[in-house]
């Protein structure tokens, strides 16, 4: 028998289900983009139907069913948004469509709550913001006390259709309640949630780690999609973390380089790593340790911007001739700076007197600079980098970009074949229905395509203007 695991991501923009089998081999997928996508009925606001994120997945289970044989499958778990919340009723419907992630109305609840809960942000090394779920729970109450009043059961999207799936409305998992106020120290919901915020604590889901079973493909879920009932659903992840997991970065001291939009590094640590100017924030790994992590605000999004995408790959080629540049750039696109340093009125910058190919080299270089320092950084915090780091995202479908950052880092970096929230939510599906834990399961299905080497020639001449890229942010009074 081929053993079978499913995992769904619930994006912003659509719907993503990967199958993989028990040794990691991406035997189908599917995919389904949201008609009505990301509603915006005022300035900042953001929502979405979870009815649309339901529809999508039973057309793309079906898809998928057509391919894989029913009876090999042994177990579905899901992925979302991080910090998009839910308000159900007493039959478990959606009163109101859900608050998405990027929501910004809850700026003065997010205040509030740094001020109430204060105790629980200085344990856990983060700050509330208008991203987190609890600001947004409280919004609601304030400002929709009908809503509130009818509430059952607040949880986030990943619960909602492991919901779908299983009848188990009630539950939700370690990194999904991060945002929503969980202590993940002490393992329950804090007393000031009830006590002084007037949240029932009985609205608030139970929380179990990722990979628990929470119950089985229920018979209304099996007319609906095809599933055959009673296949195990376990408890899910934010789509960062199952992304995490798809890279194989799952034991203390791994760590991964997501190279997207933006930089995101994440990695494991055997104890909550605390960061005083807050970088960095952790959530909890389903095997006891930690999943730190923080995102740049500089990322591929420079290349795009700057040089679009129809001629990349002259770029690369030329790239490869001009390395290393000696030049100093750091390609931020907007204004501000989250991680490695924190500093809102940061700008970039860039040498004037080159060509356009020269600028382009430049920018994968300013790239790999900001990652270097954010690895030092994590080390100074007293993070163990180990060998070899894995790395995803766009940015790694240029070879020459990833070997500019294996020679600035100094390290090796391996490429997994299949990446992305979906495929970790597959192979969180199998950690505990079919290996002893997520540590094993990752090490099993992981497959490294590509390892990439720092360059000899290069490494001390990018040593050498790195300290000086240093040098200038220092004079800019940036770090």
């Amino acid at each position: 028998m081929r053993e079978i695991f499913i995992g769904i991501d619930v994006g912003t923009q659509g719907i993503r289900i990967a199958c993989l089998d028990a040794k990691g081999n991406l035997i189908a997928g599917a995919e389904n983009v949201f008609d009505t996508k990301n509603q915006l009925l005022q300035e900042g606001w953001h929502q979405q139907h979870p009815s649309d994120w339901w529809d999508s997945t039973v057309l793309c289970l079906k898809r998928v069913l057509r391919e894989i044989q029913k009876k090999n499958i042994v177990a579905i778990s899901v992925s979302s948004t991080s910090g998009t919340i839910c308000f159900l009723d007493k039959n478990y419907e959606p009163i109101i469509p859900a608050i998405m992630y990027n929501d910004r109305r809850s700026e003065e609840e997010a205040k509030l709550l740094n001020a109430v809960l204060k105790d629980l942000t200085e344990k856990l090394g983060y700050k509330f913001n208008s991203s987190y779920g609890l600001a947004k729970i409280l919004w609601v109450k304030k400002n929709m006390p009908e809503v509130f009043e009818k509430t059952v059961k607040i949880i986030h999207a990943t619960d909602y259709i492991t919901g779908k799936l299983s009848g188990n409305f009630c539950v939700s998992d370690y990194t999904n309640v991060l945002k929503s106020g969980f202590d993940l120290i002490e393992g329950r919901w804090p007393d000031e949630i009830e006590n002084v915020l007037g949240i029932p604590a009985g609205i608030l889901p139970e929380v179990v780690p990722s990979g628990s079973v929470i119950g089985v493909v229920s018979q209304s879920c099996s007319q609906q999609t095809g599933l055959p009932a009673g296949i195990p659903v376990v408890a899910g992840m934010t789509d960062g973390c199952a992304s995490q997991v798809s890279t194989g970065a799952t034991q203390p001291g791994q760590w991964n380089s997501t190279l997207g939009t933006t930089l995101v590094i994440k990695g494991v640590t055997e104890n909550l790593l605390k960061d005083p100017l807050g970088r960095i924030y952790n959530h909890r790994h389903p095997d006891g340790w930690w999943l730190p992590g923080g995102a740049s605000n500089t990322g591929g999004d420079c290349i795009t911007k700057r040089f679009g995408s129809e001629k990349l790959n002259y770029f690369d080629q030329k790239a490869n001739e001009i390395v290393p540049t000696g030049k100093l750039c750091w390609p931020l696109t907007g204004k501000g700076e989250r991680f490695p340093f924190v500093n809102p009125k940061a700008s970039g910058f860039e040498p004037v007197d080159c060509d356009e190919e020269t600028l382009y080299a430049c920018y994968l270089e300013g790239v790999g600079y900001i990652e270097k320092l954010a690895y030092e950084i994590l080390e100074e915090l007293g993070c163990k980098i180990n060998e070899p780091i894995r790395i995803a995202g766009g940015g790694t479908k240029s070879k020459i970009w990833n070997n500019i950052r294996a020679s600035i880092l100094n390290k090796v970096l391996a490429q997994p074949e299949n990446t992305g929230a979906s495929i970790g939510a597959a192979i969180l599906a199998s950690s505990h229905t079919y290996f002893e834990n997520l540590s094993q399961a990752s090490e099993e299905m992981v497959k490294i395509s590509h390892f990439y080497h720092p360059q000899k020639n290069w490494v001390e001449k990018y040593e050498e203007t790195y300290q000086k890229f240093i040098n200038e942010l220092k004079s800019k009074q940036y770090i």
